[in-house]
């Protein structure tokens, strides 16, 4: 059993162990040969129900880790005139979203 070096306190661990017995952050070199446990994954319906509830700030394109427009539109959302734009720009991103629902690597950055 091979021991590295935890990436969030730095202690020894085991190569084999899911989490850090020191701190309990993952073990992001197990997770990365686990089906997807620790691959920063992100689900599509997590960024539709956010364009939903929150498009208006831009907490989709956050999550999509597009942040310089959204940046821009929770800037815009203080204004009037750009909180209508903002409304406009979440219903699209909301269509394009559903319109990516089996191929939704076309909406997150990498």
């Amino acid at each position: 059993m091979a021991m590295i070096f935890c990436t969030e306190c730095g202690k020894k661990m085991s190569s084999q162990a899911i989490t850090c017995p020191h701190c309990g952050c993952p073990n992001k070199t197990l997770g990365k040969s686990i089906n997807g446990l620790y691959k920063g994954k992100k689900s599509i319906v997590i960024y539709l129900l956010l364009c939903w509830f929150l498009g208006i700030i831009g907490a989709h394109r956050y999550y999509a880790g597009k942040y310089g427009t959204a940046i821009l539109m929770t800037v815009l959302t203080i204004t009037f005139v750009g909180m209508f734009i903002t409304c406009i720009w979440a219903l699209v991103d909301l269509i394009v979203g559903f319109c990516c629902l089996g191929a939704p690597e076309k909406i997150f950055a990498e």
